[in-house]
């Protein structure tokens, strides 16, 4: 039997037999038609990895029904690991749809798919993946649950009625020695020089050259990476460092997290001004959902992919990623026929998209610097979601936060 194990957890929300009202949240086992499958098994209270079992979750994808026909729309689906989530780690049906026979694989055209399993959370260290990727960790006797959540009738929502699907797709080996082993292996094979047998080294490239009295230049071939030896000092032992590595609950800093959001425009868009998502005049209605950072040099925030989603009605043309200071801003025609950054799949199943979310020509990268992310019509007001536009703009993000510490 292959010590790494690559399988699919389907937590599968019955809607159909018990609805989610607008506005609310739910996991499995919160009713009895809402339950995960896998493992040859059906449960209907949390996923448990076993007390030898170390994981990472890979990707997640979305099945969603159809309702008057559109997609029916999740406000999110959120990933808990030993009852903790982050809250700037969100999906939706249309920015992680699921493979479908016949359709084109949005996903694994962007490169987001390793075979059949998903990875938009990152290859697994432990399928040869970079400590970076910041997967997810589920150590031994941590729970794995999915939450969704219903949009309210303001945001565009219906209450969901019919049956959905969340596949989790996670990597698995049971076993200490038998972890160090596959790391070991991984780390050697892959040339990634992160595991010694004794201490792994997670220490990783920041700073940009453009911006470098603000944002110095920390990289392995300057030998002055943002340093991250986990454990400091001694031995790793996975029962002990398990969740330390990047993408853990239990990190010391430096950490590192997946990003994942998706937002969408709240107000009318103003003609021929740059519309920003934040709070500030109900723009976005959540927190995690601003696409504006100021970070110090305690942080940053690196995005990769992107997805602009054009509404029903109307003409977003422009979309700009903006950094203070720079000499060039990233602005895109994001005009139906000319988006290069497709959303993975749209409301209207009959939509047929072919790649998303595509990576960035260069990463975007905030640290000790302001940025945001805004868009801008055509000149004719862009009209908000509600219960009367149920297909309004968007833009998905995906990329890493991280928290420095001291540096």
């Amino acid at each position: 039997m292959s010590a790494v194990v690559m399988e699919a957890i389907d937590f599968n929300f019955a809607f159909g037999t018990t609805s989610l009202a607008l506005g609310s949240a739910t996991r499995a086992g919160h009713a009895a038609a809402y339950k995960w499958s896998g493992e040859n098994t059906i449960g209907s209270t949390a996923f448990t990895m076993p007390q030898n079992g170390f994981g990472e979750v890979a990707g997640i994808e979305i099945y969603a029904g159809i309702h008057d026909g559109l997609r029916e729309h999740l406000d999110y689906a959120k990933i808990y690991i030993g009852g903790l989530a982050y809250d700037n780690q969100m999906f939706n049906e249309m920015v992680a749809p699921g493979l479908l026979p016949g359709v084109p694989d949005a996903l694994g055209a962007a490169g987001l798919r390793h075979g059949a399993m998903a990875t938009n959370l990152g290859i697994p260290m432990l399928m040869g993946g970079n400590p970076m990727d910041a997967c997810p960790k589920i150590g031994p006797g941590k729970t794995l649950e999915v939450e969704v959540a219903c949009p309210a009738a303001a945001e565009g929502g219906v209450a969901l009625e019919k049956d959905m699907t969340v596949r989790v797709w996670i990597a698995k080996v049971l076993g200490v020695e038998k972890v160090k082993e596959v790391l070991k292996f991984q780390s050697d094979y892959h040339q990634l020089g992160y595991y010694n047998g004794q201490t792994m080294n997670c220490s990783f490239d920041l700073g940009d050259i453009e911006k470098s009295e603000t944002m110095p230049l920390r990289s392995q071939m300057t030998n002055n990476p943002i340093k991250n030896l986990i454990p400091e000092n001694g031995q790793f032992d996975p029962l002990e460092h398990w969740g330390k590595l990047p993408g853990g609950f239990d990190q010391d800093r430096p950490k590192a997290h997946i990003l994942s959001v998706f937002s969408k425009q709240m107000a009318d868009t103003t003609p021929n001004e740059w519309y920003q998502f934040v709070m500030d005049s109900n723009r976005v209605n959540d927190s995690w959902a601003q696409l504006s950072w100021n970070p110090d040099k305690r942080s940053a925030i690196k995005i990769t992919h992107a997805a602009f989603k054009n509404p029903g009605v109307g003409t977003i043309k422009s979309l700009r990623f903006y950094r203070s200071g720079r000499e060039i801003d990233q602005t895109y025609d994001v005009q139906w026929g000319k988006n290069p950054f497709p959303m993975p799949a749209l409301r209207s199943p009959a939509a047929i998209m072919y790649a998303g979310p595509l990576r960035l020509p260069q990463a975007y990268l905030l640290w000790n610097e302001q940025g945001y992310i805004a868009m801008k019509d055509d000149g004719t007001a862009s009209d908000a979601w509600s219960a009367l536009n149920r297909d309004g703009a968007g833009v998905y993000v995906r990329g890493i936060e991280y928290e420095l510490g001291g540096e």
